[in-house]
């Protein structure tokens, strides 16, 4: 009995005096044999199948697209524009059949709804997408009604094109285009009856020709300044030319038109230039932000994608007369070619006006809706093995210059010159993604106050890949942007890859500053480790790159994992790593299991602790305007679930439910 008493004074003795230690001292909870939460934190999705299909092109050809977490564009008045404030989640090309199959990895796991993006012309903008059991299929849209000029339903009533018809718009006032090519059928919308069935000028890889313009001209992008040019073709000798209409991207009717003159007599304006009627209804039935769209230009479609249309030279054509008619362009003439914005009568609905625009390769026969002429150009045209490509600038002037697209080719092939050559098979595509926020507490393997921004890291990966995603350099792309540590903390990252590069660059971008400089960080070959700066407040805010070259392709995205450290003295160093990550060969082994540590090394486990609070956390999706609440300065020192409400659940469910808890 008196053994009894005396242990349970003992007993009361210890918890008085811990108690009163707790006041002054700041002492680790006392967790019964250091247990600690299996739960990762992680925010990201396990591995993501994905599957985007671009069925309904017309065409058969590889696509860029982007997935996006949020609506990358705004639905501007014609058209889509897209943002700037947003950076896509993962990139890739298509197969030549138009679909994508593969797997995803580091989706934040919030994701229940997608948004591919693709900036090429041929192919649907938007396609939206549900995230269901760690898969996507994202399919463009079949619009069954009315598919094409072949099949159409007769329109009500007869269309026609101002640029023929009598009377007509002012807006259309000028001379009347000729149609000596041929007819064209009226209650079809404008489909032509003359159409190129031949074989020596038609096109004889059409699909290889849309990848082509995507790579060199991006719709959401402005033109290259270098293929934009005032470009009659110039005839060196005498020669055979078709035209092939590859296709739109506008919401505009259009009918489009060609001319011809002798070098050194350019017409002073377009009434003076014989414009003879090449497509009188350009619109292929494909533009469209949403289904209604895309069905309402369905129903205006006059021209499928792929129609072909040999030249004709008249050679008495200035007397008004189509005698002598001929195929052959002799030497030492220019072919010059023109759009008359919404021309056809028969229109989408919601886009009716009439319009004074025309756009013109010939320099001064451009103008705009005031009928001034522009002094710029509205074209872009350059040469891809046999073919010319030509693209338009119609109304709005958002300088994509690819509103329509037509290829020549002419017999022979050299008869055309001066065009600005292109060889994008080998050209390869350079993407940046997000990635998200690391967020640190510094104090470990103490607890610290759970406000988890004592450093915050924001981490983009660039690419640059071919097209059929071979993947030949890596950038990794790491900003400095919130310091509250009280500590001298490095930034180092790990690479994890199998590949080795062939040439690495160092660069660093300053708080403030434009561009990227070369620099020199520490490279760790051990471990491969990356030390990026020994002491983040040097430089709060600056951005931190390194690019690694392959002689040989890699086939997947090498993954990083950065973390903090502080050198001791005994050559060793502190690290703070995410959840169950590995320390590197260098770090001191010794602090494991102090303090709320609760890792267990000789199990493999690190950097874990009891209860719901991580030493540290990647924020996957995540950007600065999520994160205000962290950011405050204000709100210093407060835990992180009483910042984020939902945050409680989220950590007690294993990250279950409320995966979105930042994202709010």
């Amino acid at each position: 009995m008196r053994m009894k008493q005396l242990a349970l004074t003992l007993l009361a003795g210890i918890l008085v005096w811990s108690g009163c230690m707790e006041k002054d001292v700041y002492q680790p909870p006392q967790e019964e044999e250091k247990e600690y939460n299996e739960f990762n934190f992680s925010t990201v999705a396990p591995t993501t199948s994905l599957e985007v299909a671009y069925l309904n092109t017309g065409v058969q050809a590889g696509v860029y697209f982007e997935l996006y977490g949020e609506k990358p564009v705004t639905e501007g008045e014609y058209g889509y524009i897209k943002r700037e404030d947003v950076t896509p989640l993962f990139a890739a090309y298509t197969a030549r059949d138009g679909v994508f199959r593969g797997t995803v990895e580091g989706l934040p796991a919030y994701l229940k709804k997608v948004y591919i993006y693709t900036p090429a012309f041929y192919a649907q903008t938007l396609i939206e997408a549900d995230v269901e059991n760690g898969v996507i299929k994202a399919m463009d849209d079949e619009i069954t009604e009315d598919e094409g000029p072949a099949t159409r339903i007769v329109s009500k009533g007869n269309g026609d094109s101002y640029m023929v018809k009598t009377p007509r718009p002012d807006a259309y006032e000028g001379t009347i285009w000729k149609t000596w090519l041929g007819d064209y059928n009226r209650n079809r919308n404008g489909e032509i009856e003359y159409k190129y069935k031949g074989d020596k000028l038609s096109v004889k890889n059409a699909n290889s020709l849309y990848e082509v313009h995507s790579r060199v001209i991006n719709i959401h992008k402005t033109c290259p300044e270098e293929y934009r040019s005032y470009t009659d073709m110039y005839v060196n000798e005498d020669a055979e030319v078709a035209v092939t209409f590859l296709g739109q991207n506008t919401c505009w009717n259009c009918s489009m038109g060609y001319y011809y003159y002798k070098e050194g007599e350019k017409p002073a304006s377009l009434n003076d230039a014989n414009v003879i009627m090449l497509f009188p209804n350009t619109q292929d039935g494909y533009w469209g932000n949403n289904e209604a769209q895309r069905k309402n230009a369905k129903k205006t479609a006059g021209i499928d994608r792929g129609t072909a249309v040999q030249l004709k030279y008249y050679p008495n054509i200035a007397q008004g007369s189509y005698q002598g008619e001929t195929n052959v362009f002799p030497a030492g003439y220019r072919i010059g070619f023109v759009i008359a914005n919404n021309a056809w009568s028969n229109r989408i609905p919601g886009y009716t006006g009439n319009n004074r625009y025309r756009s013109a390769t010939s320099e001064g026969l451009s103008v705009d809706n005031n009928g001034k002429a522009i002094d710029e150009p509205r074209t872009a045209a350059y040469r891809y093995g046999d073919y010319v490509m030509i693209s338009f600038e119609d109304y709005k002037d958002d300088q994509n210059f690819s509103d329509i697209v037509i290829t020549l080719k002419s017999n022979p092939v050299e008869a055309i010159t001066d065009i600005p050559v292109v060889n994008p098979d080998n050209d390869r595509t350079t993407t940046t993604v997000l990635k998200g926020i690391y967020a640190f507490e510094d104090q470990w393997p103490a607890k610290g106050d759970y406000d988890l921004n004592d450093v915050m890291v924001r981490y983009h990966y660039g690419k640059t890949f071919d097209s059929d995603n071979n993947i030949y350099s890596e950038a990794f792309l790491f900003q400095t942007f919130q310091n509250y540590a009280s500590l001298v903390n490095g930034l180092a990252f790990q690479l994890d890859g199998s590949a080795n590069p062939s040439s690495v660059k160092y660069e660093i971008r300053k708080k403030g500053e434009k561009d990227f400089t070369e620099t020199q960080f520490a490279y760790e070959s051990a471990d491969r480790v990356y030390r990026l700066t020994d002491d983040i407040r040097t430089d709060l805010g600056a951005e931190y790159k390194v690019t690694l070259v392959y002689d040989k392709p890699i086939a997947k995205e090498s993954k990083t994992k950065p973390f903090l450290y502080r050198n001791t003295t005994n050559g060793k160093r502190l690290e703070v790593h995410l959840p169950g990550e590995a320390p590197t060969s260098l770090m001191d082994r010794s602090y494991f299991g102090q303090n709320d540590d609760a890792s267990v090394p000789e199990k493999g486990v690190y950097f874990v602790r009891a209860g719901k609070y991580p030493f540290a956390f990647f924020l996957s999706g995540a950007e600065e305007k999520d994160l205000k609440e962290m950011l405050d300065r204000a709100n210093e020192g407060k835990n992180i679930d009483v910042l984020y409400p939902e945050y409680n659940a989220w950590a007690e469910s294993g990250g279950k439910t409320n995966q979105d808890w930042y994202k709010k």
